[in-house]
């Protein structure tokens, strides 16, 4: 098993302030998220993938075929959550968290508690069980779907401020219509 004391994701600043092609997008976030892969054959994110989060407008259209940090922060938080979550829960999640906060932020928490997270599970920091690995795999296997279950509800249930804005910017021309009748 990894190191996982030796992760570092990228943060923000370390993500390069200028517009990045394709195939540098891939190569950077490959490099970052290493750690994930589980032999050398496998792929974190591809052109194709890329061109998916686009079209299903989970990320903005590059400028001119060039990508910049605000993109690669938003593929390397999904290259993450797409192992647990649908595109439509990662868009649900991605929105609900960047209606509230910048994308900078968010970004460089989002990857702060990501290595935390990621050390204590590793290391055994995020229980107190006996000495036992399947008792242990079993607890953490649980906590997963324990945790995966909470989001998937919450997002269900959780409008974001950009979907309760358009609701009420609706029922405002609903209002003025009535108005004018």
């Amino acid at each position: 098993m990894n190191d996982y004391k030796t992760i570092h994701m990228l943060r923000w600043d370390e993500i390069p302030d200028f517009p990045l092609y394709i195939d540098q997008v891939i190569s950077l976030i490959e490099k970052s998220l290493d750690f994930l892969k589980m032999d050398e054959e496998d792929k974190i994110i591809t052109s194709t993938m890329i061109n998916n989060y686009v079209k299903s407008g989970i990320v903005k259209s590059p400028i001119k075929k060039k990508y910049v940090r605000e993109h690669v922060a938003y593929f390397t938080v999904i290259c993450l959550l797409k192992r647990v979550y649908s595109l439509d829960e990662i868009s649900k999640l991605i929105r609900i968290q960047f209606d509230n906060s910048p994308v900078e932020k968010a970004y460089n928490a989002f990857c702060n508690v990501f290595e935390r997270q990621l050390n204590d599970v590793a290391s055994g920091e995020d229980l107190i069980l006996e000495d036992d690995q399947i008792l242990t795999l079993f607890y953490k296997t649980i906590m997963s779907v324990v945790y995966t279950v909470y989001v998937q509800k919450t997002i269900y249930h959780e409008k974001t401020l950009s979907e309760i804005k358009k609701e009420q910017k609706k029922a405002k021309k609903d209002k003025k219509k009535e108005v004018e009748s």
